[in-house]
């Protein structure tokens, strides 16, 4: 291994078979390049080539307290040697003394002290210093072995790998979320850049590697192993080691997704089931929907998060129901259209204090979905048993409706905030209608005798142009013309309920837009 390439003392110590050998003399020396190791008498004698450590398997008694150890720094350090390393003194045995210890440190040799078994931890520092690739090997062939076999989840295989590699490892989701425990991401790691990350922070070395996503593109998880100072030949072996446990990850998400599917077709069948009225007491589908743990009785809160353009339900399942228990969301959640519905159960009629409870909650979770997909919530009114809460759902998914309209509200409306002249006034704010009702009374605009204004108070005035007329301080026949030109102009017919009603909403939309901007 040439000087240029080698690692330096203080990372060669990071790899986990050597990591047991501790400095005797401190920090100092340790940024030394490491070429290779040979084995030396107790006299040091023997020759030592520029940057390789001297181990020295065996010293006789009373050595590391003599002036033959002072003797052995001096010479190893004339040879440019990058250490000596010593058995570790046993409890009740001689220690280095302070002024050999000042004399290391002046001289800049480090002294390490390397266990009870010398012999091997040159071993193992020789086969990583000359043949780093043997070892990367066989690191990979212990992974394999260890991952293949069942399934493994996300916390089975970050125990496995950590075994292996003698260092934490973790899992993260998609957004950098710790999954499991251990550690969280490191600072500078990004997780939309869906490549291996090899990042150095106050010396230690954090590798995390992407688990792809079944489709093709994107990232489904992230493998990170914490190694602290380690020579870069071995942090890209653990990289290696780490994308074994990403084919072992997929593999369990693949046979997740099957569990998934399964699971999701029958709770879409007894979701069905609920929706039309058929899981009351005594029907047989009300048996499987208890042993599933849902809970029917009682007063339900329903609520439903709508994704906001084209997403995996199935593969979001997990995340949405990991964002609702963060947030302690005891909710039953079902994929339903275009996201998932979901309801929490309690034995007494919810107060207000539980209800902006549940709403302030339900904001966080959205939060906490923000980085995997964009999405609108509804929630519906408090009602008993499993009729109340088939009616609550109906009320959840209508608000979400709402909800995908109104940023102004973060995309969340509980129903039992709106009446019904809120409720349709809410729809028709939405960022689809408003655009629409401007253009639907654009026509008018460029008319003379104010034509919206007309319209506006004969609607508010249930349809009376008299009372419209002294509204405006017009004559009623001022109003009946102004009127006749209005149907001309939007080819729409006053006589008709729902041109009327649409109508109504575009003004009362266009007047409130108007008084916002002014």
């Amino acid at each position: 291994m040439t000087a240029e390439r080698a690692p330096t003392l203080r990372r060669l110590l990071g790899y986990p078979p050597l990591a047991e050998a501790v400095s005797l003399t401190g920090d100092e020396g340790l940024d030394r390049p490491v070429t290779g190791i040979v084995l030396v008498d107790a006299a040091g004698t023997g020759p030592v080539r520029p940057g390789t450590i001297a181990l020295c398997p065996a010293v006789p008694a009373g050595y590391l307290s003599s002036w033959r150890l002072d003797a052995t720094i001096r010479r190893l350090r004339d040879q440019d040697a990058a250490a000596l390393a010593v058995p570790s003194p046993r409890p009740g045995e001689e220690t280095m003394l302070d002024g050999s210890r000042r004399l290391a440190r002046h001289l800049g040799l480090p002294v390490l002290a390397v266990g009870h078994d010398p012999l091997r931890w040159a071993g193992d520092a020789a086969a990583f210093l000359y043949a780093p690739a043997v070892a990367a090997a066989e690191l990979l062939h212990r992974a394999h072995r260890s991952l293949t076999g069942a399934p493994l989840g996300p916390e089975e295989v970050a125990r496995a790998l950590g075994r292996i590699l003698e260092r934490p490892v973790a899992v993260f989701g998609p957004d950098g979320a710790p999954i499991t425990d251990g550690f969280g991401p490191p600072p500078g790691f990004d997780p939309y850049r869906p490549v291996t990350q090899t990042l150095i922070e106050h010396g230690g070395t954090t590798v995390v590697v992407p688990v792809p996503a079944a489709t093709g593109w994107g990232v489904d998880a992230w493998i990170a192993a914490a190694l602290g100072p380690v020579p870069e030949s071995w942090a890209r072996a653990v990289a290696d080691v780490l994308r074994a446990g990403t084919l072992a990850l997929q593999r369990w998400q693949a046979t997740r997704r099957v569990v998934l599917e399964r699971d999701a077709r029958l709770r879409a069948s007894l979701f069905g089931d609920l929706l039309e009225g058929r899981l009351d007491p005594g029907h047989p589908a009300r048996r499987d929907a208890s042993e599933i743990g849902w809970r029917l009785d009682g007063w339900h809160v329903a609520f439903h998060i709508a994704a906001l353009g084209e997403v995996d339900l199935l593969r979001h399942t997990d995340a949405v129901a990991a964002a609702l228990a963060a947030e302690r969301v005891d909710a039953t959640v079902v994929e339903r259209g275009d996201g998932w519905s979901g309801w929490t159960t309690a034995r007494a009629e919810p107060g207000q204090d539980a209800g902006r409870d549940l709403i302030a909650a339900l904001r966080k979770v959205r939060r906490r979905l923000a980085s995997r997909f964009d999405c609108a919530i509804g929630v519906g009114r408090a009602h008993p048993d499993a009729p109340g809460l088939t009616r609550s759902l109906a009320e959840a998914w209508d608000a979400s409706r709402i909800a995908r309209g109104r940023p102004q509200t973060g995309r969340l409306v509980h129903i039992d905030r709106l009446g019904l002249a809120q409720l349709l006034t809410a729809w028709a704010s939405s960022e689809t209608f408003a655009p629409a009702a401007a253009r639907l009374l654009e026509p008018l605009r460029s008319q003379p005798g104010d034509l919206v204004a007309t319209l506006a108070a004969y609607l508010d005035a249930g349809c009376s142009t008299a009372d419209a007329a002294a509204v405006l301080g017009v004559h009623r026949n001022t109003v009946a013309a102004r009127l006749r030109r209005v149907e001309e102009l939007l080819t729409v017919d006053l006589g008709n309920p729902d041109d009327r009603l649409a109508l109504h909403l575009a003004c009362r939309v266009t007047a409130a837009d108007r008084g916002g901007a002014g």
